[in-house]
C-alpha cells in the first residue's frame, strides 16, 4: 500500500495576503485620485490675485511696524533731550543760587576799597593790593561762569534795575538813570538781582 504525502506550501497564505493589500491600495488610490479630479481647481490668475493680497497683507504689516519703530526712536530721542534740557537748567539754576550768595562778598570788597583811607603806608598798601588781586580774581572767576554786569547808566528798565529814589535832574533825562548804589548781575541773560539806581524824573 503505497502513502500519499500532501506537502502544505507555507508561503502560499502570504501571497495571499500579498495579493490582497495591493488590490485594497490599488483601490484606494483610484479613490484618491477620483477625490482629486473632482476638486476644482484654480486657475492662474485667481492664484496671481491671491498672492499679490498676501503680498499687500505683509506690506501693510511692515509699514505698521515701521511707523512703530519710527515713533519708538522719535519718542527716545524727544526723551533724552528733554532729560538733557532739563539736566542743564537745573545745573544752571544750582549755579545760579551759589552765585547770587557770592555777590554780598564782591559788594562787601567793593565798599571796603571805595572806603581805604588815603594816608595808609607802604606796608598797608602792600596789603590792601593783595586783596583787590583777590577781588579781581573772584570777578574773572564770576565771568568765566557767565555773569555779567548790569549797565550802570541809561534808561531805566523794570527787568533790570530797582528805583530806589526818583527825583528831577537837570542834565539827565526823565527816565534815565542818575547813580547805581548797588550793582545788578545777570547770569546766562537772566537777572540775578537787580541793580539799585537813582532814577531821573
Amino acid at each position: 500500500m503505497t502513502e500519499q504525502n500532501t506537502v502544505i506550501t507555507p508561503e502560499e497564505p502570504n501571497t495571499q495576503l500579498h495579493n490582497s493589500q495591493e488590490n485594497n491600495g490599488s483601490a484606494a488610490g483610484a479613490v484618491g485620485q477620483e477625490t482629486m479630479n473632482n476638486e476644482p481647481s484654480k486657475s492662474q490668475d485667481e492664484i496671481i490675485e491671491q498672492l499679490q493680497a498676501e503680498l499687500a497683507a505683509a506690506q501693510a504689516k511692515t509699514d505698521d511696524l515701521m511707523d512703530k519703530l519710527q515713533r519708538t526712536v522719535a519718542e527716545t530721542q524727544n526723551s533724552r533731550r528733554r532729560q538733557e534740557r532739563q539736566l542743564s537748567e537745573e545745573l544752571e539754576r544750582a549755579s545760579a543760587r551759589i552765585i547770587r550768595r557770592l555777590l554780598p562778598v564782591v559788594d562787601d570788597f567793593t565798599l571796603a576799597f571805595q572806603n581805604v583811607p588815603s594816608d595808609f603806608d607802604s606796608s598797608t598798601t602792600n596789603w590792601v593790593e593783595g586783596f583787590r588781586q583777590i577781588q579781581k580774581k573772584l570777578g574773572n572767576l564770576l565771568e568765566e561762569e557767565g555773569v555779567t554786569q548790569i549797565a550802570a547808566d541809561g534808561e531805566f528798565d523794570p527787568n533790570r534795575h530797582e528805583a530806589v529814589t526818583s527825583e528831577p535832574h537837570e542834565t539827565i533825562a526823565s527816565g534815565h538813570i542818575i547813580d547805581t548804589l548797588r550793582t545788578g548781575y545777570e547770569y546766562k541773560g537772566r537777572v540775578l538781582r537787580p541793580s539799585l539806581v537813582r532814577v531821573a524824573l
